[in-house]
């Protein structure tokens, strides 16, 4: 019977991940410091609250470069995982992080909306489509291995909203400069706030899974069950549980119930591939012989 498969993740690239990550926070920090260079001498709440947005992604993106260096990280007696774990806890709290910059940005939008201030709309269009470049760059230099990782993928779609974003402080920038209607600028910044609270849910939903050891987003248990169950020579499959090692490895522990002892080997080698085909690289299997009560 064919099935529809989850392709494993890709192969990630040492050399490449590290060069992106790289140029990636540099980019920003550079980016960072125009922003708020050019916000706090023009009063401009957009800018200024873009700046906080991307101070947040300049961390999230060290987060993920130690989480990342840390993967590979030998294991020990005490961590039999090594460091991987933190790959996951560095997702959240990134996403802790900028829930904290969304606060802070919304507040001044509303101030902003409230009492407007005159600002320069040429500059602010031209810093912020600085910001739509640079974000576009760094997000690129992701694009090849974002789905290989769950930090990589929130750190390419975080610079992509980003450019976005920063698109808009243009547009804003464009309005007051033919119009001078300045509570734009807060109308945009409280925007930016929205922009990033969808893209911040996500990855913490994501990632507070993964720290409860709950099932990744992007396996499907149920399908998996199925799978290893259509089997030849396999019976039943209970007690699955799946879990994220990190955000590119994901585990799984279960009960398998087969008709003949001697088919074993070759049953086990079956479900590996099958478990591989769904992005699942650790897997520790208990077998049961069809007339044996599982008590557990």
């Amino acid at each position: 019977m064919s099935h529809h498969h989850h392709h494993s993740p890709p192969t990630l690239n040492q050399n490449d991940i590290n060069r992106s990550f790289i140029w990636g926070i540099i980019l920003n920090i550079v980016y960072v410091f125009i922003e708020l260079f050019y916000g706090w001498q023009q009063g401009s709440t957009a800018l200024f609250s873009d700046a906080v947005h991307n101070i947040g992604d300049v961390s999230g993106l060290l987060l993920a470069f130690v989480a990342f260096k840390l993967q590979n990280v030998k294991s020990g007696k005490v961590l039999t995982y090594g460091y991987k774990k933190v790959s996951i806890l560095a997702s959240f709290i990134n996403s802790v992080l900028l829930a904290f910059a969304i606060g802070a940005i919304a507040w001044e939008g509303i101030q902003r909306t409230i009492h407007p201030q005159a600002i320069n709309g040429v500059i602010v269009s031209w810093v912020a489509f600085a910001g739509v470049i640079i974000n576009f760059i760094s997000a690129r230099l992701f694009h090849q291995e974002k789905e290989g990782d769950l930090n990589i993928k929130a750190a390419y779609w975080h610079l992509m909203a980003d450019a976005l974003v920063s698109l808009g402080v243009v547009v804003s920038g464009i309005i007051i400069y033919y119009t001078h209607w300045y509570r734009i600028d807060g109308i945009v910044t409280i925007i930016i706030a929205l922009v990033v609270l969808y893209s911040t849910w996500n990855l913490f939903k994501e990632s507070w899974i993964g720290v409860l050891d709950g099932v990744p987003a992007e396996i499907d248990r149920d399908e998996i069950i199925l799978h290893l169950s259509e089997i030849d020579g396999v019976i039943d499959v209970h007690h699955v549980h799946i879990w994220g090692i990190s955000t590119n490895e994901n585990a799984l522990t279960g009960h398998v119930k087969v008709k003949d002892i001697k088919t074993l080997p070759l049953v086990k080698k079956s479900i590996k591939e099958e478990l591989n085909e769904h992005g699942i690289s650790h897997s520790t299997l208990e077998f049961e012989l069809e007339n044996e009560n599982c008590n557990e």
